[in-house]
């Protein structure tokens, strides 16, 4: 197949117009100047134009829990967010317990096809409760298999779940090769030190990348700081458990994560709401990378990354949409002017908008180290259409921040394969 438009842009600041991909077996054989790839083509291949549009690489949802819905009341009304952030943990859990098995996989299949009508190919994704869902994934993804166990007593169940997790996402590996497995110990507020140790050691073992739930709320951060808040007072007294034994981590968060081994290449921070400059800095040079979610922050009144920082410091970032749950839409250009809102840096808008598409795409294949994120010979054939917005140079990246969103999007496609029409 050659994908043919009035505009390419391969990468984060390269743009060529007109231009083209050719792709076959699922990756890309020539991206580039329109005559220079129609040249360059097999024979027979398939041309597809697509005037007054752009080809991008697909973009990169860095954190998702694609099996959490928009939760409705029995009449199916959407629930508007409880203030308080322990009662929406349970309203989470309520959801999950009171769910009928087949329910976990409608929601993959319908929040898979959200995302992928944004342009989306690729997420970082919490696993659900249903693993069996992912074998049929249209979506390259990372699955996280997720570690919840606060008390060292649960730790040896909870490990042997996540072992088993891995083990089946491995599985399914085998069979879809879009899928690939991590590990997630959820929070340092529901995963207990002993666990955190232990699912380090496997991911170790394994070379897994882990994903981390950090600094999200005020809650999280008094819970950790002293076993205090509402985590204790409210979240875990409602679930029948006692944390009454906690006193807090007692040291800083960076600290904690290097002596429990989990600081390391590989890990993936989400949120970071509540870090400061100097924890970013440590945890950066221990090997973290960074996943922000905006909007979700804002809907659960949570506070708001330190957007300036990490775009004028110059360390890379990924953007993350988070559940149905917490946001209204799967829609990372959403998420990618959130985060353009909370900027109160020197970068001028138009090179702001570069970083953020960088985040959208290079930054998060790379941090959930997946194939991507850039269409270049060799790599994954992940691309998404969309309407041209105009513009030259930075002034390109700003109009397609500014300007694109569902409707603007004309093909999705994901190893190769079509995953989204305009017609559909």
């Amino acid at each position: 197949m050659v994908y043919v438009a009035s505009r390419l842009v391969p990468e984060a600041g390269t743009a060529f117009s007109p231009g083209a991909v050719a792709a076959a077996d699922g990756n890309v054989l020539l991206a580039g100047p329109k005559a220079d790839v129609l040249r360059a083509a097999p024979a027979g291949f398939t041309r597809l134009e697509f005037p007054g549009a752009a080809i991008l690489p697909g973009l990169v949802n860095a954190h998702v829990h694609l099996q959490i819905p928009r939760i409705a009341d029995p009449d199916g009304n959407v629930l508007p967010l409880p203030a308080s952030f322990a009662d929406w943990i349970l309203r989470v859990i309520a959801w999950r317990r009171g769910s009928e098995p087949a329910a976990f996989a409608r929601n993959f299949v319908g929040a898979a096809g959200e995302a992928l009508s944004f342009g989306t190919t690729a997420v970082g994704e919490i696993a659900g409760p249903d693993l069996s869902a992912y074998a049929e994934s249209p979506l390259r993804a990372r699955v996280f298999a997720e570690g919840i166990g606060f008390a060292p007593e649960a730790a040896p169940e909870v490990f042997a779940a996540v072992a088993e997790a891995v083990r089946r996402l491995g599985e399914i590996a085998a069979s879809n090769p879009l899928v690939v497995p991590g590990i997630s110990p959820h929070t340092l507020y529901t995963v207990g030190e002993g666990l955190l140790r232990s699912l380090v050691e496997f991911a170790t073992a394994g070379d897994l990348p882990a994903c981390l739930h950090l600094a999200e709320s005020a809650a999280e951060m008094a819970f950790l700081a002293d076993g205090g808040g509402e985590i204790a007072t409210r979240l875990y007294p409602t679930v029948g458990k006692d944390v009454s034994w906690f006193r807090g981590i007692g040291r800083p968060l960076d600290e904690y994560l290097r002596q429990t081994g989990l600081l390391r290449k590989g890990l993936l921070l989400v949120h970071n709401v509540h870090l400061s400059r100097r924890e970013i800095d440590a945890m950066r040079e221990g090997g973290a990378r960074f996943v922000l979610c905006p909007r979700s922050n804002a809907a659960h009144g949570n506070g708001e990354p330190d957007v300036t920082y990490f775009v004028d410091a110059g360390i890379p970032f990924s953007l993350g949409t988070d559940s149905l749950g917490s946001v209204p839409d799967l829609s990372p250009w959403a998420e990618a002017r959130a985060a353009r809102s909370l900027y109160k840096g020197r970068e001028k808008d138009p090179v702001l908008c570069r970083e953020l598409f960088r985040a959208a795409t290079e930054n998060a294949s790379a941090a959930l180290g997946l194939p991507g994120g850039i269409l270049a010979p060799g790599g994954p054939a992940d691309l998404a259409v969309v309407d041209d917005p105009g513009g030259q140079g930075d002034a390109l990246f700003r109009n397609l921040v500014e300007r694109t969103e569902r409707e603007n999007v004309r093909l999705t496609v994901v190893a190769g394969r079509a995953a989204r029409g305009a017609a559909e």
